[in-house]
């Protein structure tokens, strides 16, 4: 199993839109991978997470409350990608997550529509 995330400096869960590092780990949260989060030099944020998390070969995707939009939603399901949700902010070492909603789908998205509209 090839865990995908995104984290902040202090590797702790971050939004996809807003964190500095993409990495993967293993089953014993080992970090084998970690490169800049493609998303930084993106218009479409979101989905080039979800882009590469699928390139590098992850099965499983932790993303951060407000994440998951509706196209990274339908990149990730259409390989079978199994997603889960937690807080942003969360440490890698004990992260608490739960299986993705419909509502956090809806929810991302609108985050992501506000966030493009803004400018950020």
């Amino acid at each position: 199993m090839i865990v995908c995330t995104t984290v902040n400096d202090d590797y702790r869960v971050e939004v996809f839109s807003k964190a500095t590092k993409l990495i993967l780990m293993d089953t014993s949260r080992n970090i084998i991978h970690v490169e800049d989060n493609p998303a930084l030099l993106s218009p479409s944020k979101r989905p080039t997470v979800a882009k590469r998390c699928v390139e590098l070969g992850a099965n499983v995707v932790i993303a951060a409350h407000g994440s998951v939009c509706y196209p990274s939603y339908r990149i990730l399901r259409q390989r079978n990608v199994k997603i889960y949700v937690t807080e942003p902010g969360s440490d890698l070492s004990n992260v608490n997550v739960t299986p993705i909603t419909q509502w956090e789908v809806l929810y991302s998205s609108i985050i992501a529509m506000l966030e493009r509209l803004s400018g950020h």
